[in-house]
């Protein structure tokens, strides 16, 4: 990836798309698990496997035709960190109440509690950094890590097969579960309803968004990079921690100095621009269909958002990346490693939801309700 205003726009305008699409959906990671351990509710669920299964043939496809290739598959070390980092991000992010996308659109719309979140996880992110060389890097991540970062594509099958097979397999389950008609007229009510302006409409359906989504993060992939959101978020607090204590400083960091290695100085670069222009996204989308509101959480709502922030951030560094960047290119790059992490993440919502949150969807429909009473825009 370059740094030229070429690339800085590409990422400008599929940050926009990004948090246009999710403020759409009210795509959420952590619901899409949360909401069918509580009452069953598998809306959000549907949309996360429609995105992996676009992100598994978007990515067969386009290693198929040679306009991406295998070195460029994100791929990271695989072992046991995966799985902890992904049950305490699972944890952190059921208890700040959104994923890391998440908060970026909400963040957009308004919500004061995720700008929190936002900042609780850079300053986690930030952590971990500190304490990488040599306590974390030494006693936790690398005991865990089993082997290198591997891709079932380098197995040297056709590319389009394994991901034929999985998404084979999720209809093949679909259709046993819904019948054809059943399935068929999920199609159908997948559809936008396209008669009004559907710019200015408040929802759109969760998986005609995560169809979307896997379309553009394919593009992406093509012409930027992979999409991810928690390694920009660390970067961008390596360039706050310049601002106010000079370059050194952060050089001077092991796990930063990392971070920054092919940068040609500690700046802001593409992906960090995509992630700032999600919330731009999520900010015109939200205004379009006026829903836009400054949301200000009540004090008892804040050791959430701390608490749970913090947890997401240094959870992320450990598996590493966050909801986004394991599911789409993570996945649909057959990246062992984000299977894992996947796995933990669930598991992780599982635990918080069903036995810390005993009622989890009346506890988080109460803070909507907060939300609605605080509004002041």
């Amino acid at each position: 990836m370059g740094f030229t205003i070429e690339f800085f726009i590409m990422a400008a305008i599929f940050g926009t798309i990004y948090g246009f699409l999710l403020q759409k959906a009210d795509f959420c990671f952590v619901a899409s698990v949360r909401d069918f351990v509580s009452v069953k509710d598998s809306r959000i669920g549907k949309g996360v496997l429609v995105l992996i299964a676009t992100a598994l043939i978007g990515w067969g496809f386009v290693l198929t035709i040679g306009v991406a290739s295998i070195d460029q598959l994100w791929t990271v070390p695989f072992g046991f960190s995966n799985f902890l980092g992904g049950l305490l991000f699972g944890i952190g992010m059921t208890i700040a109440g959104s994923c890391a996308s998440g908060a970026l659109y909400r963040a957009g719309m308004g919500y004061i509690h995720f700008w929190i979140v936002i900042a609780a996880m850079i300053t986690g992110n930030l952590l971990f950094a500190f304490v990488y060389d040599p306590w974390a890097h030494t006693y936790i991540v690398e005991p865990l890590i089993s082997g290198e970062g591997y891709s079932l594509y380098e197995l040297n099958l056709p590319f389009l097969l394994i991901p034929f097979l999985l998404v084979g397999l999720m209809v093949f389950v679909a259709l046993r579960t819904y019948g054809w008609n059943g399935f068929w007229q999920g199609v159908k009510e997948a559809l936008t309803d396209w008669s009004k302006n559907p710019f200015k409409q408040q929802h759109w359906d969760v998986r005609f968004v995560a169809f979307l989504l896997g379309i553009t993060a394919t593009i992406q992939f093509v012409l930027l990079s992979s999409v991810s959101v928690t390694g920009p978020e660390t970067r961008i607090g390596g360039v706050l921690l310049a601002q106010v204590f000079g370059d050194s400083f952060v050089y001077n960091n092991t796990y930063l100095n990392m971070m920054f290695a092919e940068f040609p100085v500690i700046g802001l670069g593409p992906e960090e621009t995509l992630v700032i222009f999600i919330i731009v996204g999520a900010f015109l989308s939200s205004l379009l269909s006026k829903s836009f509101a400054i949301r200000i959480p009540k004090a008892k709502r804040l050791p959430y958002a701390i608490g749970g922030g913090l947890l997401m951030g240094v959870a992320s560094r450990i598996a590493p990346g966050c909801n986004i960047a394991n599911i789409i290119p993570g996945i649909g790059g057959l990246s062992i490693a984000s299977f894992i992490v996947i796995i933990g993440m669930a598991v992780g919502i599982f635990i918080v939801t069903a036995y810390v949150f005993k009622m989890p969807l009346l506890l988080f429909q109460k803070f909507d309700d907060d939300d609605d009473d605080d509004d002041v825009a």
